[in-house]
């Protein structure tokens, strides 16, 4: 009787006892470590102007500097008040980047690209004539899309948004 007890004893504890070897025996990971994607470089869009304090019947210059990071390509909307400044031209800027830009009253949609990246974060300049002082201050840029030479994506990186 002893005999039929013990046999007995590790024939119903043998399951358990396989269970408990084999969830300590298992120490690999129940999931996957996943590479994080190295964030972009943060960058910020500014516009410069030639003048800050523009008279009626002046030029001034307007550029878009994409700082920070450094850009391949962008696109990019640049809303003014047509009643205050008049878009005279594209001004040219030697360094070996494409420009095109489509304007429309009061907006100008721009795209911008260069393999090796925009040097000096110049990304576009216009010639405004001034009708009124103040209309400058209307001036608002909107990145729509950025890329860095690394094809990351800096628009998502931008540290202010419209």
């Amino acid at each position: 009787m002893t005999s039929n007890f013990r046999w007995g004893f590790w024939r119903a504890s043998s399951p358990v006892c396989a269970l408990l070897v084999l969830s300590f025996a298992c120490t690999e990971p129940q999931h996957a470590d996943r590479s994080k994607p190295s964030p972009a470089p943060a960058f910020d869009a500014r516009i410069e102007l030639s003048d800050s304090l523009p008279k009626p019947g002046d030029d001034i210059v307007v550029t878009a500097r994409l700082v920070g990071a450094q850009v391949a390509s962008a696109t990019a909307r640049l809303l003014y008040d047509t009643t205050g400044v008049e878009l005279v031209r594209e001004e040219a800027l030697a360094d070996g980047a494409t420009r095109v830009m489509n304007p429309v009253a009061g907006a100008l949609r721009v795209a911008a690209m260069a393999a090796s990246g925009l040097p000096d974060g110049r990304f576009y300049a216009w010639r405004f004539t001034v009708k009124r002082g103040d209309a400058v201050r209307s001036f608002r840029l909107t990145i729509e899309e950025a890329h860095t030479i690394s094809r990351a994506d800096a628009a998502a990186s931008l540290s202010r948004k419209p």
